[in-house]
């Protein structure tokens, strides 16, 4: 993912006239796909820096990267978001890996390190908890001394110092913490409460949450069309519950219209991505840009086996693997991996203990494709798209279908084996390229 064209630093009208609105004032924003939203929530938190606390909240984790980004760009501080998780339990997440300090052995309780890159923050246990101290909590299953020695959201530490370096090396000393997260706690009021995917939470979470926190305005960004989260509500909804102002980004920038005029119809809403396409000054559309293909194959292997084939005769980079689950995750994942290419990844490795969370994303490293849920993919952008497994075993909602093939800049390779989904049923066969490989791959058995 190229996070610098990802990231919106000349704004058009629309944009402008949203974040120049009053910080004070509540507002709604919506948009369609590639309208900029996420960086509108950004920019949104920059009016609000030195007139009181802020903070975003999203509702997937695999997007707070990206908003981190965009944060540190624009010289916010990058740790005050939080998904939705996290903001009900914790706070706001510090960013780094933890760990611990070993004297003669045994864990020393009351020490923790927190690295990121070059910076390195060196916590001590304090015996009080106090509205500044800082938690530590485990994302996943963790073994039984850490555990033991630091509990889950019951051991608090104040912040001693800043140090150049830590010998993390010398494991003797100093231990790593897998899934260990350091965390801040969130104040009990936010003046300026910032929300992103909004559709996904739901009108009883903004009275009961959310307003409760807010001292002085709720600025809120969404589309319908993208909910994914079965419990939330519609941006139409929370408009009318909440009575504020709603405001409107009119244009698309990601989607060429070769891939928009096919994500309108696989959406099934009235949505229009093509009369305000401003994607390449809209010169976007076939032949400057290429239609999406659709390949039919005689086996899910197959299909994987064209991803590789793709991707390394074509030196394809900027690319995203978008499959309806974690297990496809997992399974896409070991696929490349034998074909000797390396991966960038989000997953649970299960749901039994004990399990852990693979995280690798680094969405500044285009040379490695990312393998993503269509739920994790939400906010995302990639050149080169590809949604295998479009069949209709595959139980995701249309929405979650929309996210997926609405995440392509450039080219949009959807595939499956069996049934096609019946999202495609309303796609013009002329905008879009029909491959049918099931008969090669007849010819060559015969062969």
């Amino acid at each position: 993912m190229r996070l610098e064209k990802w990231f919106i630093s000349n704004l058009d009208d629309s944009q402008r006239k949203i974040i120049t609105q009053n910080i004070e004032d509540s507002l709604i924003v919506k948009g369609a796909a590639g309208s900029g939203k996420t960086n509108l929530a950004i920019h949104r938190a920059r009016l609000a820096q030195g007139k009181g606390t802020y903070a975003i909240v999203i509702f997937t984790i695999a997007l707070k990267r990206m908003v981190s980004y965009g944060m540190k760009a624009l010289g916010l501080d990058h740790e005050r978001i939080a998904y939705d998780w996290a903001w009900n339990h914790r706070g706001f997440d510090l960013t780094g890996d933890v760990y611990c300090e070993l004297t003669g052995g045994a864990i020393d309780r009351d020490v923790l390190y927190l690295v990121n890159d070059n910076k390195v923050r060196k916590f001590k246990r304090t015996r009080e908890k106090s509205s500044t101290s800082y938690g530590i909590d485990f994302g996943d299953w963790v073994a039984e001394r850490f555990y033991c020695a630091f509990g889950r959201r019951t051991s608090w530490f104040d912040v001693v110092s800043e140090i150049g370096y830590l010998d993390v090396t010398n494991e003797e000393r100093f231990v790593l913490i897998p899934s260990g997260t350091m965390y801040k706690q969130a104040e009990s009021t936010i003046d300026y409460l910032i929300i992103d995917e909004a559709q996904d939470f739901n009108v009883s979470k903004y009275k009961e949450n959310f307003l409760p926190k807010v001292g002085k305005s709720l600025s809120l960004f969404g589309d319908s069309a993208q909910q994914m989260n079965s419990q939330g509500s519609n941006i139409e909804s929370i408009e009318s519950a909440l009575g504020y102002d709603t405001m409107s980004l009119n244009y698309n920038y990601r989607l060429p219209k070769s891939i928009a005029k096919v994500a309108q119809k696989i959406s099934g809403a009235n949505i229009d991505l093509m009369s305000n396409n401003r994607k390449d000054g809209g010169n976007s559309d076939y032949p400057n840009y290429p239609k999406p293909v659709v390949t039919e194959f005689s086996s899910e292997d197959q299909e994987l086996e064209d991803i590789v084939n793709k991707i390394k005769m074509e030196d394809l980079d900027d690319v995203a693997i978008l499959v309806p689950d974690e297990a496809a995750v997992i399974r896409v994942n070991e696929f490349l991996n034998k074909h000797e290419i390396q991966t960038q990844v989000h997953y649970r490795t299960g749901q039994v203990v004990p399990f852990r969370t693979i995280n690798t994303l680094d969405f500044s490293n285009n040379d490695l494709p990312c393998i993503l849920t269509y739920y994790a993919a939400k906010g995302s952008e990639f050149d080169n798209v590809f949604v295998p497994f479009a069949n209709s075993a595959n139980t995701a909602s249309r929405n979650a279908f929309y996210v997926a093939c609405t995440r392509a800049s450039r080219q949009l390779f959807i595939s499956y084996s069996g049934k096609k989904t019946s999202y495609l049923n309303d796609v013009n066969p002329k905008d879009i390229e029909m491959v049918d490989m099931t008969k090669q791959s007849q010819e060559a058995t015969d062969w």
